[in-house]
C-alpha cells in the first residue's frame, strides 16, 4: 500500500508528519556491577543467573543477558525446545536439551573466577522466576562478553531483546552493530559445527546467517515515544511516517536482522502494517 492510498484511508490520523527525529529514548542509566560472584541456585542456566557483586552490599540480582537465548536445559518446555531445535537445525528436540546443558556448564566456568563485571540498565526481563530479573551484558575479567561467548561457540542463538551499548566504554558500539557481530559469530560456529551446530543438518550460508530476519517473540508493545514507520516492501526505503506515542504495536515476527513487521489499529478502527525497527520498539 503507497504512502497516498494510506493517506487517503486516513492515515494521517495515527501517524505525525514526518520531522526530526525525536530525542533518545528515556532508557534508564546504565549500572555497573564489579567483581562479581555467581550464587548458586537451581534455576541458573546459560542466560540467566544470581549474582551478587562486591559494590553493593545490600542486595544480590537475577540478570538475563541481551541479544542472545541459550537452549533449554530440562524438558519441561516442549514448545520451546522444538522452537530452539528448529533454529538450529537439529531434528531430535532432547538434543537441544545436551546443548542447554552443555551451555549451563559453558556459562559457570565464564563466570568462575568472581572477578566478572555484569552491567544492567535494570530493565525487567519476564520470566518464569518469581524474582525481578533485569537484562545485562557481562564481561570477563579480561574483557571477553558471555554472548558472544556462548554464541561463537554454538550454545546460544542470537535471538530477543537487546540494547545500544555506545554509552558503555567497554563496548562503545550500536545495537545494530552488536546484532550484526553476533550474527558473524553465529556463522563462524556454524561452520566449525560447534554446540547446537554439531547436531545441525544443514550446511553454513553466509548471506543466510548475516542477512536472516531476526527472530522475536510475538507481542505487543505500548509505544512510550513516536516511532518511524517502513514500508513492508521496501524496508531499506524511507519511512511513511511516525505512529504516535500512546499507541499499541503488535510485533508479527522478524522482518530483517534489525526491523519488525508490525501492525497496530487507529482510534477509527483501520488496521495497518508496516516495520519498525527494535531499537525503537524497546525490543
Amino acid at each position: 500500500m503507497n504512502v497516498s492510498v494510506l493517506r487517503t484511508l486516513g492515515f494521517s490520523a495515527a501517524l505525525l508528519a514526518l520531522a526530526a527525529p525525536p530525542s533518545a529514548s528515556a532508557a534508564k542509566k546504565w549500572r555497573e556491577y564489579t567483581e562479581c560472584n555467581v550464587i548458586p541456585n537451581a534455576s541458573n542456566d546459560g542466560d540467566s543467573f544470581h549474582v551478587k557483586p562486591s559494590n553493593i552490599k545490600t542486595r544480590t540480582y537475577l540478570f538475563r543477558l541481551y541479544f542472545v537465548d541459550t537452549p533449554e536445559s530440562e524438558k519441561s518446555l516442549p514448545e520451546r525446545l522444538q522452537e530452539q531445535a528448529d533454529y538450529f537445525g537439529i531434528a531430535n528436540p532432547l538434543d537441544v536439551v545436551k546443548v542447554g546443558k552443555e551451555a549451563v556448564k559453558f556459562t559457570e566456568n565464564f563466570l568462575a573466577d568472581g572477578k566478572f563485571t555484569v552491567y544492567s540498565r535494570l530493565a525487567d526481563a519476564l520470566g518464569r522466576s518469581a524474582k525481578d530479573r533485569d537484562y545485562a551484558m557481562v564481561l570477563s575479567a579480561d574483557g571477553r562478553d558471555l554472548s558472544y561467548e556462548l554464541v561463537r561457540n554454538g550454545l546460544a542463538r542470537v535471538f530477543g531483546s537487546g540494547t545500544d551499548l555506545s554509552e558503555l566504554e567497554a563496548y562503545g558500539k550500536s545495537e545494530d552493530f552488536w546484532w550484526r557481530r553476533l550474527r558473524q559469530a553465529e556463522l563462524e560456529a556454524k561452520k566449525e559445527k560447534l554446540g547446537a551446530w554439531a547436531y545441525s543438518s544443514g550446511p553454513a550460508n553466509p548471506l543466510e546467517a548475516l542477512y536472516a530476519p531476526r527472530e522475536v517473540d510475538e507481542q505487543d508493545v505500548v509505544l512510550s515515544r513516536p516511532i518511524y514507520l517502513y514500508p513492508l516492501d521496501a524496508p531499506n526505503g524511507q519511512p511513511m511516517g511516525q505512529i504516535k506515542a500512546g499507541l499499541t504495536v503488535h510485533v508479527v515476527k522478524g522482518a530483517t536482522p534489525d526491523k519488525a513487521h508490525v501492525r497496530f489499529t487507529t482510534s477509527s478502527g483501520q488496521v495497518y502494517e508496516g516495520l519498525a525497527r527494535f531499537v525503537d520498539l524497546g525490543i
